[in-house]
């Protein structure tokens, strides 16, 4: 069962203020979830790009959390693919970037756009072709975190793991039809069960090694770890749409299209190079395993037009995928980076804006 956000409160201030949560754009695979406050009136927006990976994104809860103390929040909540009928047609990467560029035009001119893991890639893809359209002014920033832009700078055991068989080999072992007692009955799908064994492969894995997950099964550091426990968020899992899990290893992990310039979109050639205002951070954990250091930073190579002055490299010491957005990793030390960030570039900075609030990492 898909599991709810169920954020009812946050801190701003110092006072507990409660949370309104609504779909504010709904398509057959994904809908945009807004998270506001009565003090959001006048808050930048930002769009926060959940990775298609096979997690809900209810994992991003406490990502949500704390942004909402100085944004509105906008999330892409994506859909449980076998709870989509054949009739709402395929859904690749091609899609995806679609969903993306539709969802920014919903946040609102200058939205700052922040994406995590799988979600780097079509948001990269979609603030190039806004450049194209000369539209840049559409996105306020655009924040990657951990997100395999270049697998291939420094490939970890997953990329090893996906590049090592080719695409029918995926098409022909991996890839399930939904059977008649749901909605998506004969859709192909990458099955939420097979996406669970390889996380509690990569849990094990974990634990005998205490890594960073077995520290966050024993002693659970988010924000919530009764009403949104860690591993709760970490075994609900969905199903993904069949040609998106094999366009994703096609595109990104085998051929590196968007750093080869061979990311194509309805036609026209994915060129990141010509990006030249929309102000770019990429953050990446000195441990993650799953994209590791380079990865996400080779995005800083694709834009060359973006001035030095509207870059931020974040590398976080000591810190693993996960903590990238879940826990105390998260709060004190990636949270406040990007929030300085997101205020010095774009609408709602704090010169164009003199926005003096506080927001409590705790």
């Amino acid at each position: 069962m898909k599991p709810n956000f169920d954020i009812d409160l946050v801190v701003i201030d110092g006072v507990a203020s409660t949370v309104c949560e609504r779909v504010v754009s709904d398509k057959p695979f994904c809908s945009l979830v807004e998270f506001s406050t009565a003090q959001s009136t006048g808050f930048p927006a930002l769009l926060l790009v959940a990775p298609l990976s096979g997690h809900y994104a209810v994992l991003l809860t406490d990502m949500i959390i704390g942004l909402l103390p100085r944004f509105r929040v906008y999330v892409t909540d994506w859909t449980n693919a076998s709870e989509v009928p054949v009739s709402a047609g395929p859904f690749g990467l091609e899609r995806n970037i679609d969903y993306v560029l539709d969802f920014i035009g919903v946040a609102g001119e200058g939205a700052h756009v922040v994406a995590l893991c799988q979600g780097g890639v079509p948001a990269l893809a979609a603030a190039a072709m806004l450049a194209a359209q000369q539209r840049e002014s559409d996105i306020g920033s655009l924040t990657l975190i951990g997100g395999p832009i270049d697998p291939m700078v420094n490939p970890t055991r997953v990329v090893n793991l996906l590049r090592e068989r080719d695409i029918p080999w995926f098409e022909d072992n991996v890839l399930r039809r939904v059977s008649s007692s749901f909605p998506g009955y004969g859709r192909s799908v990458y099955p939420g069960y097979l996406q669970l064994a390889s996380l509690m492969a990569y849990l094990n894995r974990h634990l005998m090694q205490q890594g960073e997950l077995s520290y966050k099964i024993y002693s659970d550091d988010g924000l919530d770890p009764v009403g949104h426990s860690f591993f709760t968020l970490f075994t609900s899992v969905m199903d993904l749409p069949g040609e998106f899990f094999l366009d994703n290893i096609a595109a990104v992990f085998h051929g590196r299209d968007i750093c080869c310039r061979s990311l194509s979109w309805h036609g026209e050639t994915v060129d990141p190079g010509r990006i030249t205002t929309i102000p770019l951070m990429t953050i990446e954990g000195e441990d993650d395993d799953i994209a590791a250091p380079g990865q996400t930073s080779a995005a800083h190579g694709l834009c060359p037009l973006i001035p030095e002055s509207a870059r931020r490299r974040l590398l976080v010491a000591k810190c693993g995928h996960f903590s990238l957005f879940h826990g105390s990793k998260w709060r004190s030390e990636i949270l406040p980076e990007l929030i300085r960030f997101l205020e010095s570039h774009g609408p709602g900075s704090d010169t164009d804006k003199g926005n003096n609030r506080r927001t409590d990492f705790s």
